[in-house]
C-alpha cells in the first residue's frame, strides 16, 4: 500500500481527505452542540411554562419546586415516591416513556428541525466528497485523454513525446513508458523503410549489372544459331559464354553476400583465431596473379597474434583489398601486409606502392559499383571494396584509406578487442 504514496495524485488525495475530516469533524461538533443547546433552551422553556403555571396557583410551592428542578439523581432517587406519585398521575393521560417523539411539545419541533438540518448538512458533505471524486475522475480521464491523443498521432505516423514525464509516480513511469515505446516504433518503421529502400536498390543494382552479360549472352545465343559458322568461331563465342556465365555467377554470389551483410542476417563465428592464418587463406587465390606481375607480396605478422574474428568473412575482406592492390599496382611492385597490436585494438595494414588514389575520388572507392577512373581491369564490376567495408563493420571494425598519387595506397582496418 505504502508504494503507492509515491504517486503525488495519492498524496494529494490524502491530503484533501485529512482536510475534510478535520472540517466535518469540527463542522459535526459544532452542529451536534447548537442542536442540543436548541433542545435545552426548549427543555428550560418548557420547565419554566410548567413553574408557572403551578406557581401562579400554589405560591408556597415554590421552594420545593426549584428544589425539584436543580435536584441531581441521587436526589430523585430519594425522592422516589413523589416520583411514582407523578408517573401515575401522568399515565393518566398517555404521558409516558412510550409517547410519540411527535406527540412531545417539546421535540416535536425539534426533531423536526433537527432532521431538516442533519439532511442539509449531510447532503452538503456528500456534495462535497461528489465534488472532489469528481475531479479526481476528471484528472483521470484527462490523463487517459493525453494518451488516447497520443495514440492518434502515432497511428497518423508522428512520433514527437506528446506525454509529459517529467515529475514523479506511475503515470510518469507510464509516460516514459509511453514515450519510449514511440520512439521505438518510429525506429522500426524507420528500418523498415530503409530495408524497403534497400530492397530496391540492391534489385535494381543486380538488374543493371547483369543487364550487360545477359545482353550479350543473347547475342552470342544468336550468332551461334548460324549453321555456317566455322567451328573456331562457334567455340571462342562458347569461351566467351563461359566468360560471361561465370561472371553473372560471381556477380550474384557478391550480391547476395553484400544484401545479407547489410541486412544483419549473417551470424559471424567470431573465435580467437590466428591472424597469419586468416592471411594466408586469403593469399591462397592471389598469389598467381601477383607472380604474372612478378610483384613482391611482404607479410609481417607474427603467429602468435590471436583475435576474436571469423577467419572466412574475414580473409575475404583482406582478399579483396589485395586483389586491388595488385591490379593498380605496377610490375614489380611491391605490397606489404602487417599488424599493429595494443591491449585494446588490432590494427592490420594493406600498403602498396601503386599508382594511388585521387584524394577527390578516396571517399567514393568504398561505395558499391564504384569503378575509378584509372581502372585496369574493364570486366572489374567494383563492389571488392564495398563487401570489405561491410564485412569489417559487421565485425564491430573499421576502415580507412590513406593514398597519394604516384606514391602508392594503404588501407587500415582495426578491430576492437574489447567493445566498450
Amino acid at each position: 500500500m505504502l508504494k503507492y504514496f509515491r504517486n503525488p495524485e495519492i498524496k494529494e488525495l490524502t491530503f484533501k481527505f485529512s482536510i475534510i475530516f478535520i472540517l466535518f469533524a469540527i463542522l459535526t461538533t459544532i452542529f451536534i452542540k447548537g442542536e442540543l443547546n436548541k433542545l435545552n433552551k426548549d427543555y428550560i422553556n418548557q420547565n419554566t411554562l410548567i413553574v408557572g403555571n403551578i406557581l401562579s396557583k400554589h405560591p408556597e410551592l415554590e421552594e420545593e419546586i426549584i428544589l425539584s428542578l436543580k435536584s441531581n439523581e441521587d436526589a430523585r432517587y430519594n425522592e422516589e415516591k413523589n416520583y411514582k406519585i407523578g408517573k401515575n398521575i401522568l399515565e393518566k393521560y398517555s404521558y409516558d416513556e412510550n409517547l410519540d417523539i411527535y406527540k412531545n411539545p417539546v421535540l416535536k419541533n425539534f426533531s423536526i428541525n433537527f432532521i431538516y438540518r442533519t439532511i442539509i448538512y449531510f447532503g452538503l458533505a456528500i456534495f462535497i466528497i461528489y465534488i472532489i471524486i469528481y475531479d479526481i475522475f476528471k484528472y483521470f480521464y484527462k490523463k487517459a485523454e493525453v494518451f488516447t491523443k497520443a495514440s492518434e498521432e502515432i497511428m497518423d505516423g508522428h512520433f514527437s513525446k506528446f506525454v509529459d514525464e517529467n515529475k514523479e509516480g506511475d503515470f510518469y513511469i507510464l509516460s516514459s513508458k509511453f514515450n519510449l515505446m514511440s520512439n521505438r516504433l518510429e525506429e522500426s518503421l524507420l528500418n523498415l523503410k530503409k530495408e524497403k529502400i534497400f530492397l530496391k536498390n540492391i534489385i535494381s543494382d543486380i538488374s543493371h549489372q547483369l543487364k550487360t552479360p545477359l545482353s550479350s549472352l543473347i547475342m552470342f545465343n544468336e550468332l551461334m544459331k548460324d549453321e555456317n559458322m566455322p567451328i573456331e568461331h562457334r567455340e571462342n563465342f562458347l569461351k566467351l559464354s563461359d566468360e560471361q556465365l561465370r561472371r553473372m555467377e560471381w556477380l550474384i554470389i557478391n550480391l547476395l553476400k553484400i544484401g545479407r551483410l547489410e541486412a544483419g542476417v549473417v551470424e559471424f563465428r567470431r573465435e580467437n583465431n590466428p591472424l597469419y592464418v586468416t592471411v594466408n587463406k586469403a593469399l591462397a587465390g592471389l598469389s598467381e596473379k601477383a607472380k604474372e606481375k612478378s610483384q613482391q607480396i611482404i607479410v609481417d605478422i607474427d603467429e602468435d597474434v590471436y583475435f576474436k574474428h571469423d577467419m572466412d568473412w574475414t580473409a575475404e575482406a583482406i582478399s579483396n583489398i589485395i586483389k586491388n592492390s595488385i591490379e593498380h599496382t605496377d610490375n614489380y611492385g611491391q605490397i606489404k601486409i602487417s599488424c599493429e597490436e595494443t591491449p585494446i585494438s588490432l590494427t592490420i595494414s594493406i600498403k602498396d606502392n601503386g599508382e594511388g588514389i585521387p584524394e577527390k575520388l578516396q571517399n567514393k572507392i568504398f561505395e558499391r559499383f564504384y569503378k575509378g577512373e584509372n581502372s585496369v581491369n574493364p570486366s572489374s564490376i567494383g563492389i571488392g571494396l564495398s563487401l570489405t567495408k561491410s564485412i569489417i563493420e559487421s565485425q564491430n571494425g573499421s576502415i580507412i584509406v590513406e593514398s597519394k598519387e604516384g606514391e602508392g595506397t594503404e588501407f587500415i582496418m582495426t578491430f576492437l578487442k574489447t567493445i566498450v
